[in-house]
């Protein structure tokens, strides 16, 4: 099967499995650009300046979202296991899922341009900046991550062979070789590399409005639009001869069989957690270890948002409010996303739980205490720190209440969903 034939596959599956044209990718980027147009267009009556850096905290976020979504475009997909099965070669599993990165780039890019139109209400010229940033944004959406994740899960891979290598040497009892990559790997350096993006094109944000950028804007938006243009080129040598091998030994780490689990054991902060929570510690700690093996985007993620935070009670802006709304909405977002992945395999059987003599309620506890304890780590304690330095305090702290008591309602809604 060559890469047209693969790609037209998957298509046909997706329009398939689609529910409805509502749910199309490019719909949900309209109503999304619409949302974020309104925001800006709203905060247009206070100045042109107070509109492109609502703009330009709602794109961070949207991107930032996008990028931590690359691997599993990638790798972390259900499929995974059985596309690794099939007689079909590197090249086309890796165009496949590179189209998937595409398309959600551009779904990505299409919102954020859609969004930043009220601004050519006031300044075409600085409006096409905006719309300049969000393409080199979309442009390393659609190449630059897809070819660190591919990198990063080649070493996954090839260390994963290395370590079962290892086994058989040591039944022969012959030297052991050097301990393979870990495979937080698979998430750490997807979200290393969007950290990097992502600080790059906020040090030019001044010249949205007409100031000075921090570097020469050819060097920070031209040198990152062409580092994205030549990793993928590399990407793709790298992901025609071992895609199969990624897509093999991920879907194995999955479902635990044949690789290394790598599951540490609590950490000094969970375990005081865990010392709280009565018969709800095991359950608990069971959950601490296997989300940090399987999902290390929510740690990548977590402290993107706590130096964000730190940085605006440190820097103290002029203009704080979109950055701590687009911070703190979008980490409640993703606590959400979180409150799911806790109550679903990898990290809960469902259909075994009730098997084990742990209560129902010591279950949902142990979830609910470990959820908060990302959210108040990674959210609340900069996030009080940030709001408590800004003028608008009353405002400021609402918004940092109601994002705390969205993520809880959210995990007794999944809770009862599942």
């Amino acid at each position: 099967m060559n890469s047209r034939q693969l790609i037209a596959w998957s298509a046909l599956h997706e329009r398939r499995a689609r529910r409805g044209w509502w749910t199309s990718s490019t719909v949900i980027a309209l109503v999304l650009g619409a949302a974020i147009a309104a925001w800006v267009a709203w905060r247009m009556d206070a100045s042109f300046r107070a509109a492109s850096h609502a703009w330009l905290a709602t794109t961070v976020v949207a991107f930032a979202i996008a990028f931590l979504r690359v691997p599993f475009h990638l790798y972390w997909r259900q499929d995974a296991s059985l596309l690794a099965q099939l007689p079909i070669e590197g090249g086309p599993l890796f165009d496949a899922a590179l189209l998937r990165c595409v398309r959600a780039a551009g779904a990505t890019t299409l919102a954020t341009l859609v969004g930043a139109a009220p601004l050519a209400s006031q300044s075409v010229e600085l409006a096409a900046r905006h719309a300049l940033v969000a393409l080199v944004l979309g442009l390393a959406a659609a190449c630059f991550l897809p070819a660190v994740a591919t990198w990063a899960a080649s070493l996954v891979a090839l260390g994963q062979a290395n370590e079962r290598v290892q086994r058989v040497r040591a039944a022969a009892g012959l030297a052991q070789t050097p301990e393979p990559p870990s495979s937080a790997l698979l998430g750490a350096l997807p979200g290393f590399a969007a950290t990097i993006v992502i600080v790059g094109v906020l040090l030019e944000f001044r010249w949205l409005t007409g100031g000075k950028p921090a570097l020469p804007v050819p060097i920070a938006l031209g040198g990152l639009a062409a580092l994205s243009v030549l990793a993928l080129l590399g990407a793709r040598r790298l992901g025609g001869h071992v895609m199969g091998t990624i897509l093999r030994d991920v879907s194995a780490l999955d479902r635990q069989r044949l690789a290394h689990l790598e599951i540490r054991p609590p950490t000094a902060i969970e375990r005081a957690i865990a010392s709280l929570l009565g018969d709800g510690a095991l359950p608990y700690s069971k959950d601490a270890r296997l989300v940090r093996r399987r999902y290390p985007m929510a740690f990548a993620l977590g402290a993107l948002a706590f130096f964000v935070l730190v940085v605006i009670a440190i820097a103290q802006p002029d203009d704080p409010g979109p950055w701590l709304t687009a911070t703190i909405a979008g980490a409640a977002a993703y606590g959400v996303v979180l409150a799911g992945r806790l109550q679903k395999r990898p990290i809960e059987l469902p259909r075994l739980e009730d098997t084990l003599p742990i209560s129902a309620p010591a279950r949902e506890r142990a979830k609910l205490a470990w959820l908060l304890g990302w959210w108040v780590i990674f959210v609340v304690v900069p996030g009080t720190l940030a709001v408590a330095r800004q003028p608008d305090l009353p405002q400021n702290l609402a918004l940092l209440v109601g994002a705390t008591a969205f993520v809880v309602i959210a995990s007794f809604a999944n809770r009862r969903r599942h």
